[in-house]
């Protein structure tokens, strides 16, 4: 645990000093949050409790993909990885230390958003703040786990930028996160429920619009919190500290078990929403 800890801090540091993790994980968010609250809601405090939650999935999306994954996938190109793959250290550790980082990073830029949101544009308080962060939490968990699993199977810089990239848009527009999900075409509703940035939208919005409690959310956190788990599980074990390492097609073929959980809960939305 002792050494968890210390890989987390060197992150954290690393982060800052890193330009790509740097500007996804704290610039890029507080800019569209800005462009949400100022722009899309017009400064109403309604509006901007509307797309509050949007604003976090889409932070948890850059984190996750580009500050957590593409980062990871740099690092071992440019043999960043190699003196952690000298020590004792284990794929796990490394890669939770690396979640946890960018996680313990974007919640302080999440706590700054959330201020601004209620002194400057007087956005009304959720129901329940912890309940805001269980939501939260689980996404970022779940996500960031699935760029892990990316940045495990991909052989160069190229590929993952590539694959990265269409998922971040995929993510990003069928989850709800730039288009309300209710304002979507049934079909993209239907496709979109089987995303774990879905789940994030919709539990935000049972919390905040129907004054849900987690009890009554359990489908989106069950979902979001079986996706993390398995994805986690899958990434460690395919992790590469090497660019000499070139995943095979079995590897592939076992990273896609990352969607079962994504596939049952979508089945289940489907049938139970309509």
């Amino acid at each position: 645990m002792k050494a968890l800890f210390k890989l987390t801090w060197n992150a954290i540091k690393i982060s800052w000093r890193t330009p790509i993790a740097f500007f996804f994980v704290l610039l890029f968010p507080l800019g569209f949050f800005f462009i949400y609250a100022g722009i899309f809601a017009h400064g109403k405090p309604a509006g901007v409790a509307f797309l509050f939650g949007p604003v976090l999935t889409l932070m948890a999306l850059t984190n996750g993909l580009f500050g957590n994954g593409m980062t990871t996938v740099m690092m071992r190109e440019r043999g960043m990885l190699r003196p952690y793959h000298l020590t004792p250290l284990t794929a796990w550790q490394w890669s939770l230390s690396r979640m946890l980082a960018n996680y313990l990073l974007s919640l302080v830029v999440g706590v700054l958003m959330y201020a601004i949101a209620r002194n400057v544009y007087a956005m009304p308080a959720p129901p329940s703040l912890f309940d805001l962060w269980v939501i939260y939490t689980l996404g970022s968990f779940a996500i960031t786990s699935v760029g892990m699993i990316v940045a495990s199977v991909m052989n160069n810089m190229q590929e993952s930028q590539i694959v990265f990239q269409l998922l971040y848009l995929v993510f990003l527009f069928f989850s709800g996160t730039t288009i309300r999900f209710a304002h979507l075409p049934p079909f993209f509703r239907s496709f979109g429920r089987f995303l774990p940035p879905t789940l994030m939208i919709l539990a935000y919005d049972g919390l905040v619009e129907h004054h849900q409690g987690l009890l009554a959310l359990w489908p989106e956190l069950l979902g979001l919190v079986t996706t993390g788990i398995l994805s986690f599980a899958i990434g460690t074990l395919l992790f590469r500290w090497e660019k000499e390492e070139r995943a095979t097609k079995r590897e592939r073929l076992l990273a896609l078990l990352a969607l079962l959980p994504m596939i049952a809960v979508g089945v289940w939305l489907n049938g139970y929403l309509g």
